[in-house]
C-alpha cells in the first residue's frame, strides 16, 4: 500500500521512469560488446538487438502511464487508418526501392525488413517521450518546459559521452530538444503515437542509421521524402482536423 501511495505523487513516478530508461540504457551501453561477441556479425539477430535498450523505456512507460489521468496519447489518435497509413508509407518506399544489406537477404525484403524494425525502434521511444512523459510533464509545466526537459533526457539515453571514442556529441542536444519541439507539438494536434513514430522513423531512415541512409542515393532519399510529405501533409491536417472537432475535445 505503501508503495501503491508513492505512485500518486507525479515527481515519483517521473523520478522512477528516467532512473528505469537511463540505467538500462547505461547497462547497455557499456555491457553491449558481451552480447556482440555471442551473435555473429553477418547475422541478423546483431541487428534486431538494437531494440534492447529501449527496453528500459517501454517497462518504465507500461508501469507509469496507467497513473496518467488525463493528457494521454492514444496509438492512432482520431483516425486509426490516417495513421496506420502515415505509418506505412516509409516502410512500403524502402520496400519498393529496396536496400542493399551484408546479410545475404534480397534488397526488396531487407528493405520491407529494415524499415519495420526502424518504425518499431522509433515506437519503442515514442510510447516513452511523447506517450508517458510529456503527458506526465505537462500536468506540472508548460509545454516549453517540457519539451526541453524531455530533449534533455533524450540527449542523455544516449550516453554519447560513453561511447564512439567518448565523443559527447553536442550538437545532438539542441537537435533533440528540436526534435521534441516537432513531434511534441505534433502529438499534441493529432494525439496520435503512430504519427510521432513515423516522423522519428523517417529521420532515423535518411539521416542516422547508415545500415540505410548509406545505401540510398540523394535522389532516392528525395522521392522517399517527397512520397512521404505529399500523403502525411493532407492526412495530418485531417488528424489534427477531427482532433479539434466538438465531439473530440
Amino acid at each position: 500500500m505503501e508503495i501503491i501511495k508513492y505512485m500518486d505523487k507525479i515527481n515519483v513516478r517521473i523520478g522512477l521512469f528516467i532512473g528505469v530508461a537511463l540505467t538500462w540504457s547505461l547497462i547497455w551501453v557499456t555491457q553491449r560488446n558481451r552480447l556482440f561477441d555471442l551473435i555473429n556479425t553477418d547475422s541478423f539477430l546483431l541487428l534486431l538487438s538494437g531494440l534492447v535498450p529501449t527496453f528500459g523505456i517501454i517497462v518504465g512507460s507500461f508501469l507509469m502511464r496507467k497513473h496518467l489521468s488525463k493528457n494521454r496519447i492514444g496509438f492512432t489518435g482520431n483516425n486509426s487508418s490516417y495513421s496506420i497509413t502515415i505509418l506505412a508509407i516509409p516502410v512500403l518506399c524502402l520496400s519498393i526501392i529496396g536496400v542493399d544489406n551484408n546479410y545475404t537477404i534480397q534488397k526488396n525484403i531487407f528493405g520491407f525488413a529494415i524499415g519495420a524494425f526502424t518504425m518499431l525502434y522509433a515506437f519503442c521511444e515514442e510510447y516513452g517521450w511523447r506517450g508517458y512523459l510529456q503527458a506526465e510533464l505537462s500536468i506540472k509545466f508548460n509545454k516549453w518546459t517540457a519539451y526541453v526537459f524531455i530533449g534533455i533526457i533524450w540527449y542523455l539515453w544516449h550516453w554519447y559521452f560513453l561511447r564512439e571514442g567518448s565523443n559527447p556529441k553536442l550538437i545532438m542536444l539542441p537537435i533533440l530538444i528540436g526534435a521534441s519541439v516537432g513531434i511534441g507539438e505534433t502529438s499534441k494536434s493529432t494525439k496520435s503515437l503512430l504519427v510521432c513514430t513515423a516522423l522519428h522513423g523517417i529521420v532515423n531512415t535518411l539521416f542516422i542509421y547508415g545500415i540505410i541512409s548509406n545505401q540510398l542515393s540523394s535522389q532516392e532519399k528525395v522521392i522517399i521524402s517527397g512520397i512521404c510529405l505529399a500523403i502525411w501533409i493532407p492526412l495530418i491536417l485531417k488528424l489534427e482536423k477531427a482532433g479539434n472537432s466538438p465531439v473530440n475535445r
